[in-house]
């Protein structure tokens, strides 16, 4: 698809899965929060009013220093892609493990910034006027695989993963390096996000809330999930609608996609935690 699309097609693909799926898989954060707390509804609400309001730490931060709110969400980013990436392998929560997490994520979007500068200093000029220096990007993912090697042999040697595992991750981030050098930077990143992280992150939370993964728990995730994603489908569509200029939009989007992941990896966590 990279080879024989535009960037165009490329970018209404990866819209209408993001928008569809990508949504999806985030879109039941209120209903694994109240998993374990359908007794206690003070809990519950306590749980519901951290979510709020990181949300609106979010947005506030990002209009207070929009560089600053991009580091920040590619830092939560990051760890929360590892985090559910190796969720199955590592469960021990030590300062390695997340240590782990989070410089897997760093290396996919290293690999992502590398391949697309250009698309990538469009998107940074329209946010916040500049962009990541080329030199620190490719400086970042030298680092960032050198460390990734470095912690999974570490794992190996420890026997806390085969380095069957680690041979098949290596294999799979030269394929998304090539899927990146040959697609849009906004595609490729919709692959890496709906097949790597969001369809496994889908299973893992029915899994989490029904104990089986069937086509009768997957429909009542649907179901439990329609209202808040067709809220959010229409509300991305309004925005980009109503919005006058593609700064702006940029801009909106970017705050509103900010203000979700904070709060959806902190549940994320959590289910982690209790499982």
């Amino acid at each position: 698809m990279g080879i024989q699309f535009g960037n165009i097609v490329e970018d209404s693909i990866a819209f209408f899965l993001v928008i569809t799926i990508g949504i999806l898989h985030g879109a039941n954060d209120l209903l694994v929060l109240s998993k374990h707390s359908s007794t206690k509804r003070t809990l519950l609400s306590k749980n519901f009013l951290i979510y709020l309001i990181l949300m609106l730490l979010c947005i506030i931060f990002f209009f207070l220093d929009a560089f600053l709110a991009i580091i920040m969400f590619l830092i939560i980013s990051s760890f929360h892609f590892g985090e559910e990436h190796f969720s199955e392998i590592l469960k021990q929560n030590m300062i390695i493990e997340y240590l782990y997490f989070l410089n897997y994520g760093l290396v996919i979007f290293g690999m992502l910034f590398y391949n697309s500068p250009i698309e990538l200093k469009s998107i940074m000029v329209d946010l916040v006027g500049f962009s990541f220096n080329t030199l620190w990007i490719d400086t970042s993912l030298l680092v960032t695989t050198l460390l990734f090697v470095i912690l999974s042999l570490y794992y190996v040697f420890r026997k806390v993963i085969t380095i069957k595992v680690v041979l098949k991750e290596t294999l799979f981030l030269v394929f998304l390096f090539l899927v990146f050098k040959t697609t849009s930077l906004i595609f490729g990143f919709a692959i890496y996000f709906i097949l790597w992280h969001s369809i496994p992150s889908i299973i893992h939370q029915v899994l989490f809330l029904s104990g089986s993964f069937t086509k009768k728990t997957m429909t009542r995730f649907v179901k439990k999930a329609i209202l808040y994603w067709l809220i959010s489908a229409v509300g991305i569509i309004l925005l980009y609608v109503l919005t006058p200029n593609i700064e702006l939009f940029s801009s909106s989007l970017f705050a509103v996609l900010f203000a979700v992941t904070a709060p959806h990896m902190w549940v994320m966590s959590k289910m982690k935690i209790s499982e």
